[in-house]
């Protein structure tokens, strides 16, 4: 009976130990996150107060026309890269009741929101990890474009989805208060650390059970392909599933052990950068009357194919050079 309530005891305490540990770690990450985000959002509500964000989005008009798409889609487009994937399907549903769109345009300009979204905060994330910001920037908006412009192609050359777009979306389009604002933003920041517990207890149990291991032996394949080693295969899943904020989290506290290689930094997040947040993103964008042929499978070989672009390149005799110019 003495031996029971022992092992009992050392059971809980290793419980408890654990949660701690998990808790720790877990702050930690939102620490990072929360110094990066704060400023940002910040920014962009007093651009959104002051209404610069429309004013901001003409400038990219003749871009959207360049990829095929009416001109009007560039303030969606805008909303999104400023402030997030909810930004832009609001300024959509404003939008779907003065423009006839097709669910090719809706497509084109849904893929090009995946690639380039939220670009003020994940930018800094991603320079936190150790890449250019100018370089993030640069990559995932031009990659936006060309994504756009070849799925324009060949939705025009097979003469795809020209029929005219039904979108099931109806966000209001209400003003908030500060405080309303304000509360939504705590709220938000609550959320962020509960997911980022969440994660790292389930990765923990997924351990555990050595499913977890199961999982990455599976994404080594894969990732040896596209030239990145294994230490990068928990981050990558983490970022595909999560997004590109929990993967950067994950890969800044990873980079400042100096465990991970410039190279793995900088083919993860460029891989992050084209492709993350494939489950909560994708179904956002399908909710617009997007075809998933052009938001996932399109844009998942599209970033296969940037990629290994982006491997041979840096098996170059410049594959110093590149990293050098490009990483902290």
């Amino acid at each position: 009976m003495l031996r029971f309530h022992s092992s009992m005891y050392m059971f809980i305490n290793k419980i408890k130990n654990s949660f701690f540990e998990i808790f720790i770690e877990s702050k930690k990450i939102f620490i990072v996150l929360f110094k990066v985000i704060v400023p940002i959002v910040i920014i962009i509500r007093i651009l959104e107060v002051m209404g610069l964000i429309p004013i901001f989005a003409k400038l990219l008009e003749p871009l959207t026309s360049f990829v095929g798409i009416d001109g009007s889609l560039g303030l969606v487009w805008m909303a999104a890269m400023l402030v997030n994937i909810y930004a832009g399907m609001a300024a959509f549903a404003t939008l779907q009741s003065m423009f006839d769109y097709s669910v090719a345009e809706t497509t084109i300009v849904g893929l090009m929101i995946l690639i380039a979204h939220s670009l003020p905060i994940e930018v800094v994330i991603a320079k936190k990890s150790g890449i250019s910001a100018s370089f993030t920037f640069m990559f995932r908006f031009i990659n936006a474009l060309i994504a756009g412009k070849l799925l324009f192609f060949l939705y025009q050359y097979f003469d795809l989805y020209q029929e005219l777009n039904v979108s099931v979306l109806a966000i209001p389009d209400s003003n908030i208060s500060h405080m309303e604002w304000g509360v939504t933003q705590i709220k938000n920041f609550l959320m962020i650390f509960f997911i980022i517990f969440s994660i790292i207890t389930l990765i923990n149990l997924l351990k555990s059970f050595g499913i977890w291991q199961f999982i990455l032996r599976i994404l080594k394949v894969p990732l040896n392909f596209l030239g990145m080693s294994d230490k990068v295969a928990n981050i990558i899943l983490i970022g595909l599933t999560l997004g590109i904020s929990f993967g950067g989290g994950f890969l800044i506290e990873e980079s400042k052990k100096k465990e991970i290689s410039k190279k793995d930094i900088f083919l993860s997040m460029a891989f992050l950068g084209l492709c993350h947040s494939i489950i909560e993103d994708t179904i956002l964008i399908l909710l617009l009357g997007s075809h998933i042929s052009g938001i996932l499978f399109f844009r998942l070989i599209y970033t296969i194919f940037i990629i290994l672009i982006v491997k041979i390149i840096l098996e170059t005799r410049y594959s110093d050079r590149i990293l050098k110019l490009f990483i902290n």
